[in-house]
């Protein structure tokens, strides 16, 4: 019984000490800001079928993208975010902000705007402006959670604006996605749904890497926009490399929980008092195990 206790014990201890690597996600996020007044439901039926084949469960939203909601984004676990969002280059050029569908009122989020996590921005192409909160960089990184390895589709204007990779792509890569593409100038909008649709295809039906599927897309000749992805390490990434990966992980945590709990049962056997255990999988991805005598 003293054996089988060390044992239990130390397999704990030792996934304590040594949690695995962070896993990849197999939930996907499809955010249209843009869906109220630029609708597009064949790209976001496009986009749906195509991750929903490869495995990925897909949430789309197209309400209540305010503040709030980007806030959470950290916490839901997302391996793959497409931001079909709009997204500006704020004034003095220096950093690229994300636009929320929220209006902005001079009273609400003080404290984000008193500490550059929010800022005003004005949308002009409908012919009047309008004005919304969007979320800086400093946002993103000040986000409570991290993105599980994520791959990032910005599909508004300047995500990957030349000189500015370290801001808003920046802070999603420190806060753990592993790869962010975007547009380097403005870009139309139907440009980009196109391309984004290219750009799936070409990274799940046809498995290429990173740098092969952006290099596939086209320019946008109106704006010489192009899309990019950062950091530049990722060129030769797949996504089924990915997906690899986070399958491989699993089945070793579920083998350790197995041989954990096999333990615990022939411990509980041989011990004269009733114990209950409890293992389970947290959100963080290490093993908890719990134990209740009674």
């Amino acid at each position: 019984m003293l054996v089988l206790l060390i044992a239990v014990v130390s397999s704990v201890f030792l996934l304590l000490i040594h949690p695995l690597p962070v896993l990849f996600s197999l939930k996907a996020a499809i955010i249209d800001q843009l869906g109220a007044e630029l609708p597009n439901p064949a790209f976001v039926n496009n986009a749906t079928t195509t991750l929903e084949a490869y495995g990925f469960e897909v949430t789309y939203y197209n309400e209540t993208i305010d503040v709030g909601f980007f806030k959470e984004l950290a916490k839901r676990n997302y391996g793959i975010i497409i931001l079909r969002t709009h997204s500006a280059l704020r004034d003095d050029s220096k950093t690229v902000d994300l636009f929320t569908s929220e209006r902005y009122v001079s009273s609400a989020h003080s404290y984000e705007r008193e500490n550059g996590l929010v800022v005003k921005g004005t949308l002009y192409y409908t012919g009047a402006s309008q004005e919304y909160f969007a979320v800086t960089s400093k946002f993103i990184e000040n986000l409570e959670g991290a993105f599980p390895k994520s791959i990032v589709i910005a599909m508004g204007c300047w995500g990957l604006k030349p000189g500015l990779e370290q801001t808003l792509a920046g802070a999603f890569v420190r806060k753990g996605a592993t790869a962010f593409l975007g547009w380097t100038n403005l870009v139309g909008y139907l440009h980009s749904d196109n391309e984004t649709s290219k750009l799936l295809t070409n990274l799940f039906v046809y498995n290429k890497t990173l740098g092969e599927a952006v290099n596939a897309t086209e320019l946008d000749f109106d704006y010489w926009s192009q899309m990019k992805y950062y950091p530049i390490e990722v060129s030769g990434l797949r996504i089924s490399d990915l997906v690899a990966e986070a399958n491989a992980q699993t089945t070793s945590k579920l083998q350790l929980a197995t041989q954990s709990y096999d333990l615990m049962q022939t411990l509980t056997t041989t011990d004269s008092q009733p114990k209950v255990f409890k293992i389970e999988l947290n959100r963080a991805g290490l093993l908890d195990v719990s134990l209740v005598s009674k």
